[in-house]
């Protein structure tokens, strides 16, 4: 019997592929990338919020492919920083790798008071399928440390400490990741909502 749970991420980002997979496993939903069925080459991100962001792609996905596409937008908000990165956050200052961005935030923050330096993940997942779309929103608080710490994860994983364990989410791995991140919290959401609403059975 074919297996009807199954999903298309659009991303050509490993890291957030491999979490996803990780995140719906429990579900039972499988997570493949788009560009395991098809070319969609990409996508300018010209949206306004992660939501918008998160749309563009995965009416893309569906427009090319015609499956149960997924994509998600997400970003940092630092208090200090009035919110940014924000949506720019993949391209923080135009810095092509996460070492740099995470350098130049910490930069950036030098100065600023502890009751500043709170921050936010803040993930949308977009669902485009035959029967419509819905989005899922999915915010973890924590603060910016001062220094980078941990190897696991990717991003802005090492200099984001989770409040409840004082650690980054790069000290405390993807596993623990994969419970409490924002990207778990909107994906766990559409898990849910597909099981409900979508997946036949």
């Amino acid at each position: 019997m074919k297996d009807t749970r199954e999903v298309f991420l659009v991303t050509g980002n490993q890291g957030k592929l491999r979490e996803v997979k990780a995140i719906l496993a429990p579900f039972g939903i499988q997570v493949r990338g788009i560009g395991e069925v098809a070319h969609i080459g990409e996508i300018e991100e010209t949206g306004k919020s992660y939501a918008e962001n998160a749309l563009l792609k995965a009416r893309r996905g569906f427009e090319v492919a015609g499956k149960i596409v997924l994509a998600e937008d997400s970003g940092l908000e630092v208090d200090y920083l009035k919110g940014a990165p924000g949506i720019y956050s993949a391209r923080f200052y135009g810095l092509d790798s996460a070492e740099a961005r995470n350098a130049k935030i910490l930069e950036l923050l030098q100065n600023a008071p502890p009751e500043e330096r709170k921050a936010r993940f803040v993930c949308v997942v977009a669902l485009v399928w035959g029967g419509g779309e819905r989005l899922f929103e999915g915010v973890c608080e924590g603060f910016i440390a001062d220094k980078a710490s941990g190897k696991g994860g990717f991003g802005y994983d090492p200099i984001f400490i989770f409040p409840p364990y004082q650690k980054t989410f790069a000290e405390l791995g993807e596993n623990f990741k994969n419970r409490f991140s924002h990207r778990a919290l909107a994906f766990r959401k559409c898990a849910e909502f597909l099981l409900q609403n979508v997946f036949e059975g």
